[in-house]
């Protein structure tokens, strides 16, 4: 398994997806902050969108897709003058309690079918995804706070719209199975994102230029891979084909961590997730994660999270 999906899988990715609508006229919906990400793919018209704090709004042409990977308090509106609408009307979208939309005027909101002749003016997906927020990880760190993907990336758009249209498809359909083909869909949309923000990043230093150097890359690949503990910092050295004070320079500037640190660390995540998510006996996890003994193991873990092996369990379950 490469670095990025075995980080998804270690902080536990889900995704809920909704269609909305709004008609002709004045309108504005409001989405309050939330810890996690949230999208939204215009499928039909033009809208504006503004961040809390920001100058000036966004125009978001059919096709656009924005999302923001963190949360964050937006507006969206037909009009750039809607955006100064009261909103009102607070609601929580089924199925996704923590997200707060205040809405003005006319806007519809569906987990079913949208017809896709609505007399709307505009329609727009959009989905939230959720994750460990409690997890320390490099990656979720440095999730940019939003990545807009327009007509001018028309590669990263083509492959996005590929898997909207699917999400859409899905969404309208009702067959067995399309709730978990949304879902599984919207992880796929969130994915395709982060390679967009990847590919348009031009930070030579941080997580996402780590995943993309070919050397470093070689060395997180390796780390997520491991299955019984037995990697050392050599041998990721060796996988980078680098000098060993190189390696542990470059690394640790692009990481942010030593090798060292980040292999304990990697190692410690997914004991916690075999913890809290899997029946493996504690001894097993502890072997995996490169413990002799259930005794070191038991205090590393304690170390890293405040609570022992059985701790973190029983407070689980």
């Amino acid at each position: 398994m490469d670095a990025l999906s075995d980080i998804l899988k270690v902080t536990r990715w889900s995704a809920s997806t909704y269609l909305s609508s709004a008609g002709e006229g004045p309108w504005c919906m409001q989405v309050l902050y939330r810890p996690q990400g949230i999208f939204h793919a215009v499928l039909k018209g033009r809208c504006y969108l503004r961040q809390s704090g920001a100058p000036e709004a966004i125009v978001l042409e059919e096709g656009d897709v924005i999302a923001f990977p963190t949360g964050g308090d937006h507006r969206i509106s037909g009009t750039k003058e809607g955006l100064r609408l009261s909103a009102k009307n607070v609601i929580r979208l089924k199925g996704d309690d923590e997200v707060m939309v205040f809405k003005h005027g006319t806007v519809s909101f569906s987990q079913g079918e949208l017809d896709e002749h609505s007399s709307g003016t505009t329609q727009w997906l959009s989905g939230t995804m959720s994750y460990d927020t409690s997890i320390q990880h490099p990656l979720l760190k440095e999730l940019p706070c939003s990545i807009h993907v327009s007509e001018e990336d028309k590669d990263a758009r083509q492959v996005v719209q590929s898997v909207i249209s699917v999400l859409v498809n899905e969404s309208r359909a009702d067959t067995p199975g399309s709730t978990l083909a949304i879902d599984r869909m919207t992880e796929v949309l969130f994915l395709q994102l982060l390679r967009c923000h990847m590919q348009k990043s031009i930070q030579p230093t941080g997580y996402f230029a780590a995943l993309s150097h070919p050397r470093i890359g070689a060395a997180l690949n390796l780390v997520h891979t491991e299955t019984d503990g037995s990697l050392t910092v050599e041998s990721l050295r060796s996988a980078a084909a680098m000098s060993r004070t190189r390696f542990n320079a470059y690394f640790t500037e692009l990481v942010g961590e030593t090798p060292k640190a980040y292999l304990s660390n990697t190692r410690m995540l997914r004991a916690k997730t075999k913890l809290q998510h899997g029946k493996e006996s504690i001894p097993s996890i502890a072997e995996a994660a490169g413990y002799s003994s259930d005794s070191s193991f038991s205090k590393a873990v304690k170390r890293h999270f405040g609570m022992t092996p059985g701790e973190l369990r029983k407070a689980h379950q």
